[in-house]
């Protein structure tokens, strides 16, 4: 039955957001799983071999050897509660994508903010002087999570979230999640809250780009909306023909 479910999950169209959660489930389940077997059997040294081939390293040369860390980094999280979160925020504003552009399009929106966070995080740590030098690695959907909660509340400012017998804004959350990253800028994980705020960057600019209706890219801004609209008035001059 689970197999089924998560077949027709990942068969449907449409259903983006679903699909990213169950993959952050899943790679932390098979991590959380491999991780107690191997301390059951008694080889830690396993389980931290593949967390480290898995995370996106600061030290230049690490990463030569396994750039593909640029991708996995992001499904990989320290705990349940950073899970737990990481899925809440990304549920919360992920599911208004839809009303913005093609579900679809998730995806390249969230590889979006992935991939420039980690060339941020890389950045910082190989060139600023206070984090130049210092051995540390990247993990979790931060910044792909940043690039969709900052496009949301862009394109949709008054969008609400409503909580038993309050409602708030989705911005004032985006803005305080993004003050909270800017005040731990100067901290010793300052590159990890720089890499958040890289996926904002790519966040505001997808979403003046959807709200402005500038096709810069096809495959990238979903222009459905403005051909309905060129059809149907299309149809009204036939019509008055």
């Amino acid at each position: 039955m689970v197999y089924a479910y998560l077949r027709n999950q990942f068969k449907a169209s449409k259903n983006g957001l679903r699909q990213l959660i169950l993959i952050h489930i899943l790679s932390f389940l098979f991590l959380f799983l491999f991780d107690t077997a191997c301390y059951i059997c008694g080889c830690k040294d396993y389980f931290s071999w593949l967390y480290s081939q898995l995370t996106f390293p600061s030290f230049y040369p690490l990463l030569l050897q396994r750039p593909w860390t640029i991708i996995t980094y992001s499904f990989i999280h320290k705990g349940f509660i950073d899970l737990f979160w990481d899925i809440f925020i990304l549920y919360m504003f992920g599911q208004r994508i839809p009303a913005i552009t093609r579900s679809k399009h998730m995806f390249r929106l969230y590889g979006l903010g992935q991939l420039v966070g980690a060339v941020v995080f890389g950045i910082v740590y190989h060139f600023a002087p206070p984090f130049k030098g210092i051995v540390t690695d990247l993990t979790g959907p931060s910044a792909a999570i940043y690039a969709i909660m900052v496009a949301v509340c862009v394109c949709m400012p008054n969008v609400r979230l409503y909580c038993f017998f309050f409602s708030l804004p989705l911005r004032y959350i985006a803005f305080a999640l993004l003050l909270i990253a800017l005040f731990h800028v100067r901290t010793q994980y300052g590159g990890v809250y720089l890499a958040q705020l890289g996926g904002a960057l790519v966040g505001y600019v997808y979403g003046k780009l959807c709200k402005n209706d500038m096709d810069m890219n096809r495959s990238f801004v979903s222009t459905s909306s403005v051909h309905r609209t060129y059809m149907s008035v299309k149809v009204t001059k036939q019509q008055n023909n």
